[in-house]
């Protein structure tokens, strides 16, 4: 994530070049979605990023992820640099430095963080209808043939916990506080906006969904992943 266009391109076809596939973000509000919808071995920020600083972002990010991240500063703000570490930053460089050192970086990041144990975990939540498989390690959803089904952070959030719920009602209330932080209140129509695009991308018919019901005056359920295509 950098907003210096010059920097950024030559940084990422000299990162390609060694083996890594990127993807430049400059525009902040595109930062959560493409979270939601990847699953990136490293994440580097540049600190400065206008209104918006590299800690803004990586505090952002921790609540929701634990990819690895490297901060790019061209200051030397030696408070930054211990803030960044205390969110969870795992090194932080001067954008001086050579390509070559960044690229040492971020290996060496990558390596220390594939060494450390890790500790027993579920696995990945698989639905047995159609296939459809909800990775929670990796924050996404693939449907049945496999294809991934790409989601905001906001969708992701409100299917993990409906999927949570399973079968139980989930009040737009709980909703609105787990995924947007805030109350819900009458005319709130952000929980539903999030309902509607889920159906879009999961209901194979969106306007007789199958999957998450709606349960007048309270909120929503999910029942089940659809069929996919294939099973029908």
């Amino acid at each position: 994530m950098d907003d210096d266009g010059t920097f950024a391109e030559q940084l990422s076809a000299y990162l390609v070049q060694h083996g890594f596939d990127t993807l430049w973000l400059a525009d902040v509000a595109e930062f959560g979605e493409v979270l939601g919808s990847y699953a990136p071995d490293i994440v580097i920020l540049d600190q400065r990023l206008g209104a918006v600083t590299g800690t803004d972002l990586l505090k952002y990010m921790r609540e929701r992820s634990d990819v690895p991240c490297i901060i790019l500063t061209g200051y030397s703000d030696p408070l930054d640099r211990i803030v960044n570490l205390e969110v969870g930053a795992d090194d932080e460089v001067h954008k001086s430095v050579a390509p070559r050192e960044i690229l040492a970086r971020i290996r060496s990041v990558l390596r220390r963080v594939r060494a450390q144990p890790v500790a027993p975990r579920a696995l990945p939540v698989t639905a047995a209808e159609g296939g459809w498989r909800l990775d929670k390690a990796r924050r996404s959803l693939c449907r049945g043939d496999g294809q991934l089904c790409p989601l905001t952070t906001a969708e992701y959030e409100t299917l993990v916990l409906l999927h949570d719920h399973m079968g139980s009602p989930v009040h737009r209330d709980t909703i609105s506080q787990h995924v947007f932080r805030r109350p819900w209140r009458e005319g709130d129509r952000a929980v539903d906006t999030v309902i509607k695009k889920l159906r879009r991308k999961m209901e194979p018919k969106p306007e007789e969904p199958e999957s998450i019901k709606t349960v007048r005056q309270l909120g929503y359920v999910f029942v089940a992943f659809p069929l996919s295509e294939a099973g029908r």
